[in-house]
């Protein structure tokens, strides 16, 4: 411990310092039970030609194993003013060799997981709190944390990258980048006018209508192909923070958390959905934006085109940013002395009002911006919570 070695005895700001650093490997095994399982649905013709549907399950559990995760951690715990002042921080390096990744199947739609990873995490997590006092009735706390955190893909045991996701809605893991990140083109804009159609070599080799997505040509040679798509963000957060206050005054107290997050995307499937059906809504943002004449949107196709091949190809006009930033929590309380306030006997009571996720801030289109994975598959929005509630204590 630092703080207690003699070359710090004249330090009076800091009051405790503790340096630590760690090393250990774990092997994880939370894998699903069914992960690692293929099923196929094969259709067998009698002799009398009646079809007869079935269900095979196939195994692939041989090939799954455990995942080890090593990692090495530095850090400090200190105090200072008086205690008043805590600090705890600490850097990491985890990294997840045989990864579990999910990978596509070649002759059949769908993905398995094979043990052919290695990924790192690293990043920064800090905790600071305050606490003091304005008086003898009146007490305070505030808190702070956050993280960062960098996803990386070391080593894919050889294969250049891995696709993972659906045709639809590719994702893709490769040495560099984070884990199933999502890949596609780039919109540059919308085409406008029939003129700036027929200047375009991709758009009249393409058959291409104004209203129609001008993807970004990557290697500026006159042609979109699989060599123009590029990493457009990942489903992983890179900052997350959170943040307390308490206060108490006399027989009165209140508290509220904070928390959000930042540097991550959200691919917006319902708007990918109108792709195949006809009777999905569509929301506000996209219905004012579509584009409906020269001049009038730069940023969403046309009404018909949403449903052109064309406009249909993965591209970053699906995915969103996914930061926000939550009130998580508030609550009000009230304290009564039984015995002060009526009389010998009587039962301490607590009034309280308690709101749970009562604000929400995000530029996300969908309900919820938390949703697994970074893909929003129509979830339901978080609700909020307000209660009221009085605790008798006898």
């Amino acid at each position: 411990m630092v703080s207690e070695e003699d070359f710090f005895q004249g330090v009076d700001l800091i009051e405790y310092l503790k340096l630590r650093g760690g090393w250990g490997q774990l092997g994880n095994d939370k894998i699903a039970r069914q992960d690692g399982a293929n099923t196929t649905n094969p259709v067998y013709l009698a002799i009398d030609d009646t079809q007869v549907n079935g269900s095979v399950t196939t195994s692939t559990f041989g090939y799954l194993g455990w995942e080890t995760v090593t990692g090495t951690n530095v850090g400090l715990t200190a105090e200072m003013f008086d205690g008043r002042l805590s600090i705890e921080s600490d850097y990491y390096v985890r990294d997840t060799e045989n990864a579990a990744i999910p990978v596509s199947l070649k002759l059949q739609a769908g993905s398995v997981l094979r043990n052919v990873g290695t990924i790192r995490n690293q990043g920064l997590e800090m905790v600071l709190n305050w606490k003091g006092k304005i008086s003898s009735d009146f007490s305070y706390t505030i808190g702070a944390n956050f993280s960062t955190l960098k996803n990386e893909v070391l080593d894919l045991y050889g294969q250049s990258y891995i696709n993972g996701g659906s045709a639809e809605f590719r994702q893709r893991s490769q040495v560099g980048e984070p884990l199933m990140s999502f890949y596609g083109y780039e919109v540059e804009g919308i085409y406008q006018n029939q003129s700036e159609i027929d200047n375009d070599p991709i758009a009249s080799a393409n058959g291409l209508v104004p209203g129609d997505f001008k993807f970004r040509d990557q290697d500026s040679n006159d042609e979109l192909n699989d060599d123009d798509k590029v990493f457009l963000g990942s489903y992983i957060p890179t900052f997350n923070y959170g943040g307390s206050l308490g206060l108490t005054y006399k027989n009165i107290d209140f508290s509220m958390n904070i928390m959000g997050q930042a540097g991550n995307k959200i691919l917006n499937r319902k708007r990918g959905e109108i792709i195949w059906t006809n009777d999905t809504n569509i929301d506000a943002d996209l219905a004012d934006g579509l584009w409906n004449g020269e001049g009038t949107s730069n940023k969403y196709p046309s009404a018909s085109g949403l449903r052109r091949g064309w406009n249909q190809n993965f591209s970053d006009y699906l995915l969103e940013d996914g930061a926000f930033f939550r009130i998580q929590n508030v609550q009000l309380g009230y304290n009564l002395k039984g015995a002060e306030l009526i009389g010998e006997g009587m039962p301490d009571a607590r009034i309280y009002f308690t709101a749970e996720r009562p604000l929400t801030l995000f530029k996300y289109n969908g309900f919820n911006p938390e949703v697994p994975n970074g893909i929003d598959r129509q979830f339901y929005p978080v609700p909020a919570v307000y209660t009221l509630g009085l605790n008798l204590k006898f």
